[in-house]
């Protein structure tokens, strides 16, 4: 399966279909093959780009910590690395925040997004909740 190097990692993704490029990214602890519902309708329009981020799945996982602007250049990396100079984002959860920080350090990138389960701030459970998986 195809990986590419992003920002000092070896990055794990997935592409299917053709199309303008939509770039899929995934939230907390979970592989980007869990977009695999919505990419088999999604790729009859889009090239679907499906990253496992940093730490999760087949990307490497060096010694924390991450940050969202760090994750963010991988996927800038990632996007470099196959030719596309600006893509549709989509992000759920974590990769929602990923996909704005990309937007923010990356504007040129990002086409437009949708973002689904964001954050509106970070309470002391998810605080702690991600403090504990970066363990």
């Amino acid at each position: 399966m195809p990986h590419v190097e992003t920002n000092g990692i070896q990055m794990y993704y997935q592409e299917r279909g053709s199309g303008d490029p939509l770039v899929c990214i995934m939230g907390v602890t979970a592989p980007g093959g869990v977009w695999d519902a919505h990419a088999q309708a999604w790729e009859q329009h889009f090239r679907c780009i499906l990253g496992d981020n940093r730490g999760v799945g087949q990307t490497d996982k060096p010694a924390g910590p991450y940050t969202t602007a760090m994750m963010a250049d991988d996927y800038a990396g990632l996007m470099d690395q196959l030719g596309i100079g600006q893509a549709r984002v989509v992000g759920v959860s974590l990769g929602s925040v990923i996909a704005q920080q990309l937007a923010l350090r990356h504007p040129e990138k990002v086409k437009s997004m949708i973002l689904m389960c964001t954050w509106a701030r970070q309470d002391r459970f998810g605080l702690y909740t991600w403090q504990h998986l970066m363990k």
